[in-house]
Parts: structure tokens; C-alpha cells; sequence
């Protein structure tokens, strides 16, 4: 990895590329992300003022985003959705959407959409969005229009030299053989005890907010997503990815897969949890989620630990306040969620 020096010499080079009254600051040394506070009232309580600096700076966000990984803007006037959107606007819409999406979300207004709905005692784990897909937005931006009581900081990881990090035996898994997602998703017409909201065993019709099959099915299609109908009602669907990418501008190799975030058994979800869900599907009950190496192989408690202490050892978390904005260069950086208490309103935004 860079060391702290080039580290320091990369705010310098983003302090000579960026116009307006704004400060710069890294506030974790080798590590993301660039953080920009406004130096001043002009763009602390103007946000027509700040969509303009935006736009005059979109050069300068690009750069930092491939030096830092991630920017954070704290300070500035984005007070609701519309604010987040008009400050976002100059960057181009991930065209794809969120058709085929693992994490439970609902559009809010344009292309701003909740972060997820998972409930707030679970951990998130660290994570590239959409990485088990073919296809996958290059930036992704969250903000945060209310912040918890505790917890919910939105952590994130650098990825730079982590697949480096990974024990040989199980970085060549990932290097030669790649990751095989499973989905199963119930239909909203078949009431059985895959319902038990204690499962959360979502339905077609609510993940892909369609009753019509053939429009679910275009959607899978246009994704390069491999789908079976299954006689109880219930939708399969899987993809075969690369577990490891190349960053299409550095070139960097780089960690990008869900392997470690999909697992569900007892080191991810609890053993009690786990008992449960191997007692009700078995081998013959399609579960909600399976993950494994492309070439059928399990991913062992030792693979996954291996990553998981990596990604541990390695994250940042810092307190969200309302109206901070983040955004993330979807293969430098990965992301997750800590669990929280009170109300959280944190929104996101893909990015082509």
C-alpha cells in the first residue's frame, strides 16, 4: 500500500485541483476518504451555489475519487432528497438500475433510492455493490438526511492491496475459480411457512415491485442473469462472476466479489439462526440466498475468516450527521452498515 507520505501528497495534488471556498482534509491517513467542508457561508447555506461549484469542480471529484477511493462532503445545505439529487446531478445515472438487487430497497424519487431496509440490529457486512452481477455501477453516493441516535455508521474499507493480504490457499480460490450466487425469492400467492417474517424470505412480486412474469423475466434477461420458475411459484436465479476485477482506469487487481457478505450459516447469522434455516430447507427447499466458488466448492469457515478479519482489521467508520454525502468508487472502496438505534434516513444513489 501508498505510505503516508504519498498519501499527504495526493491532498496536495487534490488542494492545487480544486477551486472555490472549500477545505480539504484526510482525516485517515492511508486510507479514504477526502473530506471537503466549505470555508465559508457561500456554499455552507447557498445550494444553487453548491450545485455550481459541483459542476465547476467535476474534474477535481473524478481524480480524488481514483486517489481517495471516496469524498466526503460535510457542511453544505442538502437538507432533503431534491438537494441530494441537484448535487449529484452532473454524474451520469447507473442505466442498469437496481432489477435483480440483493438488498431490500425502494426508490424514493428519480434515481435516489432508501439504502436498504435490512432490519437495524444487523450488521451489513463490507461489501462492492452489485458485484455478484455482470454488470455493476462504477460509483455509488449515499446521503444522509437523518442520522441515528447510535450506531449506523455507514463503514467502508479500502480495497487497495487487500487481495494481496488474503492467505495464498484461499486468494487462489478466488483468483482461479470465481463465484457462483443462488437467489430464491417466494411468490406473494403461496402462503407456506416460508412467509414467517422471521425468515425473510422475500416474494418476486415485492423485490422486483411486478406481478407480471414476463416483465420480471425481461428484466433477469437484459441483466444476463440465469432464471428458472420453479412449479411452487417461487423464482430461481444465479449468476457465475469473476471473483476478482481489474480497475478499468488504474488497471489495478483488485478483491470484487459477495462471497463473504452472501453466506448464510452460523459464522454470519448465528448458530441459532442457521439450525433453523438448515432444519426447514435441508437440501431440498431453495433458500433465499447460497453462495459458493464457481466450481461448486464451499467457501470454509477458513476462506471466509480470512477476508472477514481483513475487511475488520481494515475499516472506517465515522458518525453520520443529516446532511453529509458520500461517494464511493464501487471497486476501490467497499461498504457496509453498523447496526443502530433510533431513526435512520440514509439514501443512495448509482452511478454509470
Amino acid at each position: 500500500m501508498a505510505t503516508v507520505q504519498e498519501k499527504s501528497a495526493r491532498l496536495e495534488a487534490a488542494q492545487a485541483q480544486f477551486t472555490g471556498p472549500v477545505r480539504l482534509s484526510e482525516p485517515y491517513p492511508d486510507a479514504p476518504p477526502l473530506w471537503i467542508e466549505p470555508d465559508g457561508d457561500a456554499l455552507a447555506t447557498d445550494m444553487t451555489a453548491l450545485a455550481g461549484w459541483m459542476q465547476d469542480n467535476r474534474a477535481a471529484i473524478e481524480k480524488a475519487l481514483l486517489s481517495f477511493g471516496a469524498v466526503v462532503w460535510r457542511g453544505f445545505p442538502v437538507a432533503e432528497t431534491d438537494d441530494f439529487i441537484a448535487m449529484m446531478q452532473d454524474f451520469e445515472p447507473y442505466a442498469k438500475g437496481y432489477a435483480g438487487g440483493t438488498s431490500n430497497r425502494k426508490a424514493i424519487k428519480g434515481q435516489a433510492m432508501e439504502a436498504t431496509r435490512t432490519p437495524p440490529q444487523v450488521y451489513i457486512q463490507l461489501h462492492q455493490e452489485m458485484s455478484y452481477m455482470p454488470d455493476n455501477p462504477r460509483a455509488l453516493a449515499f446521503y444522509c438526511r437523518e442520522a441515528p441516535d447510535s450506531g449506523g455508521e455507514t463503514v467502508i474499507c479500502d480495497m487497495r492491496g487487500l487481495l494481496e493480504e488474503i492467505p495464498e490457499p484461499t486468494r487462489r480460490k478466488f483468483e482461479d475459480y470465481g463465484a457462483r450466487y443462488v437467489r430464491n425469492l417466494r411468490s406473494a400467492d403461496v402462503d407456506d411457512w416460508r412467509a414467517d417474517p422471521e425468515l425473510r424470505h422475500s416474494t418476486w412480486q415485492y423485490w422486483f415491485d411486478s406481478t407480471d412474469r414476463d416483465e420480471v423475466s425481461a428484466k433477469l434477461s437484459e441483466r444476463g442473469t440465469h432464471y428458472r420458475w420453479n412449479e411452487d411459484g417461487s423464482l430461481t436465479f444465479w449468476n457465475s462472476e469473476p471473483a476478482v476485477t481489474s480497475h478499468p482506469v488504474t488497471g489495478e487487481r483488485l478483491y470484487f466479489n459477495q462471497l463473504n457478505s452472501q453466506i448464510q450459516n452460523e459464522w454470519t447469522i448465528g448458530k441459532e439462526r442457521a439450525d433453523l434455516f438448515d432444519r426447514l430447507y435441508g437440501d431440498h427447499t431453495d433458500r433465499p440466498y447460497s453462495v459458493s466458488f464457481d466450481n461448486g466448492d464451499p467457501v470454509t469457515e477458513e476462506d471466509y475468516l480470512a477476508v472477514r478479519d481483513l475487511f475488520e482489521t481494515r475499516k472506517i467508520a465515522f458518525p453520520w450527521r443529516s446532511g453529509d454525502v458520500m461517494l464511493l468508487d464501487n471497486r476501490l472502496v467497499a461498504h457496509g452498515r453498523h447496526p443502530f438505534t433510533g431513526e435512520r434516513d440514509v439514501q443512495v444513489m448509482l452511478f454509470q
